[in-house]
């Protein structure tokens, strides 16, 4: 198994994308260290993961606290003994974080709050795991991303920007972490339908445009999927991407190349 006897941290581990990537690493063999803001939700993740064979744990932790990350991390390491993983899922309902919406009618704060509830907690976890993992040298560090970050997508301003910076910062926090041991990777998905996040988006864009044009599919005929995302993202933080770090892995069916 790829994750065999490690400590995985999964931050608003109760999303779509995060709760498949959290079963996903108890699969591989990781001790599966789970937080969101939804009690009932984390109880219900692990026990799925738990019925399964796997072992998680959950705890209540708001993911873009700095005291509630900090205090987080510090007890999980002094009980696991070490972070050998962090993956962070925040996201948030299209509705919620301004888009999709025409620039022109955007307010500047509403352009920013996915930059400031995304790119914010992605950059609040993975620098404070990054300590820990500096520390005993070693770790991997798994950010999520979407292809927003290469297209021309309409309406979608703020999270396109969002995506776009969690790729640099990714980058950046390779090039400062690694003479440590440490790898920083992103995983970059392209639409899942099956996601909440993608139908409210796609409604939301049918209410501006009218009717969306059909869209076509890609090389393998057919969109990615969540379990597919997930696998990229154990791939990252397991041993046999030991020689990655910096690296923004695009799962898209083929849509996007280069």
């Amino acid at each position: 198994m790829l994750l065999s006897s490690k400590n995985v941290l999964v931050f608003a581990a109760t999303g779509a994308i995060a709760s498949e990537v959290a079963r996903k690493f108890a699969r591989e063999g990781a001790q599966v260290w789970l937080s969101g803001r939804n009690a009932e939700a984390l109880k219900t993740l692990v026990r799925q993961i738990t019925d399964e064979g796997g072992i998680a744990k959950a705890d209540v932790v708001d993911a873009t606290d700095p005291i509630a990350v900090t205090d987080y991390v510090n007890r999980v390491a002094a009980t696991a003994g070490s972070i050998d993983a962090v993956f962070n899922g925040i996201g948030g309902r299209p509705v919620d974080l301004g888009y999709p919406e025409p620039s022109t009618k955007v307010e500047l704060s509403q352009f920013l709050k996915p930059l400031q509830i995304i790119l914010g907690s992605t950059f609040l976890t993975s620098r404070t795991v990054g300590v820990q993992m500096m520390q005993q040298g070693s770790g991997s560090i798994v950010t999520l991303s979407a292809t927003l970050s290469g297209m021309t997508a309409a309406n979608m301003a703020g999270i396109s920007a969002t995506c776009g910076a969690i790729e640099a910062m990714t980058r950046s926090l390779a090039g400062e972490f690694g003479r440590a041991g440490v790898r920083v990777n992103c995983v970059r998905g392209s639409a899942m339908p099956e996601t909440r996040t993608i139908q409210e988006t796609m409604a939301g864009q049918s209410r501006i445009f009218g009717e969306m044009p059909p869209m076509s599919l890609p090389p393998l005929g057919r969109p990615i999927s969540v379990a597919e995302t997930a696998s990229t993202a154990a791939f990252l933080a397991s041993d046999a991407a030991s020689g990655m770090t910096g690296q923004v892995i695009t799962v898209c069916a083929g849509a996007f190349v280069g």
